[in-house]
């Protein structure tokens, strides 16, 4: 009889709390863990679709046949067989929603790394698409839908994705008719404690980076609210608001300014001021600078039927970004070399590719 990886933490104790339950999926799962020599075994290896410090992700044909997958590898010298089997159970229970990407299979281990599949975004990822003077309204409009969905159905089963950023937002067609959230590798059970990131980040919220170690907080889905908020900002205008959301950074300091001066003017600070007063609003709660006051992300749905001010973007969704990697498309693969890097540690073997998509950051620690 064929073993079953567990889907959901659903099947236990309903009075199960969420970090409970997943580490109880985590320990069913673990003996579900398949060994393979080597990973060409089960997949021709086609072409790296990203990579980061501690793994990288290839794109996989099965060999047994079906479309290409997105084959995720995390390098076992640097990542504890507890997060990689977290990071794929969480994945498991959340791929149901079409806002968060699928993880698809079985656990896997080479000798120097974890994998697992998910489906195939063929137009990466949502920085991918991004033009001088941002997407199209009705395109930003889609992707807010969709990540609010996402989000409020990842904060529903008390987790928090903690890591909302363009990065990590896949597209499935130029127009992101669907886009999926993915990248769980920093998703935890809501209250997990979690440190400062090692530098500070555009899309982290102040709160976390003006902790100084070892002061941790409690995870929350108002962090999300603000990735959310800053990704917005970004899916509109092509740039990032702000290089960290601390003093003495200009941009910042000018919107916390406007923000807590009271009463408030009329007129944001530019580019604030570019976005129609509906818009505005919805930001102004995604990216509250109290967390607890912050909007949570279904507030989106609220004004998706007003007007955001975004008319002077492009208007033609087929023109955006790169031409996508086509299921079927014939490259010159490489795949010894990809072998070579996945099995071998030949990390240089790898050509091409975008940095940071590899879905496992360097914090929270665990």
């Amino acid at each position: 009889m064929e073993s079953r990886v567990p889907e959901t933490p659903e099947d236990g104790d309903p009075e199960e709390d969420t970090a409970t339950a997943l580490q109880r999926l985590v320990e069913l799962t673990a003996p579900q863990v398949t060994p393979l020599r080597s990973l060409r075994v089960q997949y021709r290896l086609l072409r790296k679709l990203g990579s980061g410090s501690y793994g990288r992700v290839l794109l996989a044909r099965p060999r047994h046949g079906g479309p290409a997958l997105a084959l995720k590898l995390l390098r076992r010298d640097s990542v504890p067989r507890a997060i990689f089997l977290r990071e794929f159970c969480v994945g498991r229970c959340v791929s149901s929603h079409p806002g968060l990407l699928c993880t698809l299979g079985f656990p896997l281990q080479t000798p120097r790394h974890f994998a697992f599949t998910q489906e195939f975004a063929p137009w990466g990822d949502l920085s991918g698409l991004l033009q001088e003077k941002g997407l199209p309204e009705p395109t930003v409009k889609r992707v807010a839908a969709q990540l609010a969905g996402a989000l409020d159905f990842l904060h529903s089963r008390g987790l928090v994705h903690a890591d909302v950023k363009p990065d990590n937002v896949l597209v499935f067609d130029p127009a992101c008719g669907r886009v999926a959230l993915g990248d769980l590798g920093l998703t935890r059970p809501e209250g997990s404690p979690v440190p400062a990131p090692p530098a500070p980040l555009p899309t982290a919220p102040p709160e976390l980076c003006l902790l100084l170690p070892p002061a941790t907080l409690p995870l929350r889905p108002a962090m999300d609210s603000w990735g959310l908020g800053v990704l917005l900002f970004c899916a509109a205008t092509a740039s990032f608001p702000w290089g960290v959301p601390l003093a003495p950074d200009p941009e910042f300091e000018a919107f916390a300014g406007w923000m807590t001066t009271r009463p408030q003017p009329p007129r944001p600070p530019a580019p604030w001021d570019h976005f129609a007063p509906p818009a505005l609003a919805l930001l102004q709660g995604l990216l509250d600078l109290d967390p607890d006051s912050r909007s949570p992300p279904i507030a989106i749905l609220d004004v998706l039927g007003e007007d955001w001010g975004l008319e002077a973007n492009a208007e033609d969704p087929g023109g955006l970004g790169s031409k996508a990697w086509e299921d079927g498309e014939e490259w010159d693969t490489g795949e010894s070399s990809l072998e070579e890097a996945t099995d071998e540690g030949e990390e240089e073997a790898i050509g091409g590719g975008k940095s940071g998509t590899d879905g496992q950051a360097p914090w929270p620690g665990d």
